[in-house]
């Protein structure tokens, strides 16, 4: 490969695919290099000194010196190339938080759409491909409720519980994102392609496997982790004893996330996964409400900021952005309100010309700084 057709700015890229391709270096040991490097371009020019950080084996280091990574890293940054990918790297700044504190996260992320949603609060819904009617139901119910509160929904555009998590998701304010277990220029299951379609504008698509990568059996286990480790925790919507969906909730324990699980029947077998989770300690599920109540501590940790002591007399309340520890989005919001003035969420959205998805979750962080109310109909009062 002629490296002079690389542009600068693609260095890390580059980089990554060469630490990605050399044998015997996982992406938890690829995470130790980052982290201790900072980049991959500068952890690929200190090979020297990984085995004597106790950062990779010096097999490993051979590996990498004897550029045994090649093949396969020539290989697929010319099919990234070809196919225009958009790229995040582990060092850019626009990789998702969440997913950077996971043990093994993915050293690059290919992915086109929305990236505002690499750092919403979201939950992760999974369950099974052979849904029930009362599956498909609950599904919709909490994921339509969940994104109309801003909580973006990520799952992992399977047919079945997956496709009705973004759909549903799709319909409401809080966005939503699959994690694919194949290559970005391939839309499988191909009868989502109206979904996908949709998502492009609308949501995010993501993955960490080559263009060309197909539908192979042992990626989706893999996927899941990169599924539960951007969220705020995992629903199982509705799972048989050994349904896949359960891989994607032992990743969010081992990632200590909080695991959801809605219940069914003794009769259902679909539902025998879900069942089996209650009972060892995931939280019964009915409705967003009994996600909502577990996750406001983490929600107020997203928001950074502390509660509102009381308010001020009202002659002090002088302007929207005097009040303190807001960012500079929340504060653009605000200004565009009055107190008293009760403003549908939709308004907001054209005045600031802003996505339904930022506006969403904006609200729902200064909700829950005590800012602003939530009322009837998504109208938004600032309180004083």
């Amino acid at each position: 490969m002629n490296e002079a057709k690389r542009p600068s700015t693609d260095n890390d890229f580059w980089a990554s695919l060469m630490l990605a391709h050399t044998p015997g270096l996982g992406p938890a040991a690829g995470k130790r290099l980052l982290e201790h490097y900072g980049t991959a371009e500068h952890a690929a020019h200190n090979v020297d000194g990984w085995p004597s950080r106790a950062i990779a084996e010096r097999n490993v280091a051979d590996n990498f010196r004897q550029e045994k990574w090649r093949e396969g890293a020539e290989a697929e940054w010319e099919l990234a190339l070809r196919g225009n990918m958009s790229v995040i790297t582990y060092s850019d700044p626009r990789y998702p938080d969440r997913l950077r504190h996971i043990s093994d996260p993915p050293l690059y992320l290919y992915y086109t759409g929305n990236t505002e949603l690499f750092h919403a609060p979201c939950i992760a819904v999974v369950g099974s491909r052979n849904y029930s009617p009362q599956g498909a139901e609950i599904t919709g119910e909490i994921c339509r409720e969940l994104s109309s509160q801003g909580m973006g929904i990520v799952s992992g555009f399977a047919w079945g519980i997956d496709r009705i998590a973004h759909k549903s998701a799709l319909a409401e304010k809080g966005g939503t994102a699959a994690v694919l277990g194949t290559g970005l220029d391939l839309i499988y299951p191909a009868r989502n392609e109206d979904l996908w379609q949709s998502m492009r504008s609308t949501g995010l698509i993501l993955t960490e496997f080559s263009p060309g990568t197909r539908p192979e059996a042992h990626n989706f286990p893999r996927r899941n982790r990169i599924i539960s480790g951007l969220c705020l925790g995992v629903l199982v919507a509705e799972a048989a004893k050994n349904s896949g969906s359960l891989i994607t909730a032992q990743y969010a324990l081992e990632q200590n996330r909080e695991v959801f699980a809605v219940p069914g029947s003794p009769k259902q077998r679909s539902f025998a996964g879900c069942n089996d989770l209650i009972k060892r300690g995931a939280v019964l599920t009915r409705s967003a409400e009994d996600i909502f109540r577990e996750i406001e501590p983490m929600l107020e940790e997203w928001v950074s900021g502390p509660e509102l002591t009381d308010p001020e007399p009202e002659d002090s309340w002088d302007a929207a952005p005097e009040i303190p520890d807001l960012s500079d989005r929340e504060q653009e919001l605000i200004q565009a309100m009055s107190p008293g003035n009760p403003m549908h969420i939709d308004s907001l959205t054209r005045n600031l010309d802003w996505s339904s998805s930022r506006t969403s979750q904006t609200l729902l962080g200064l909700e829950l700084k005590g800012v602003v109310s939530r009322q009837d109909g998504m109208h938004y009062t600032l309180l004083r």
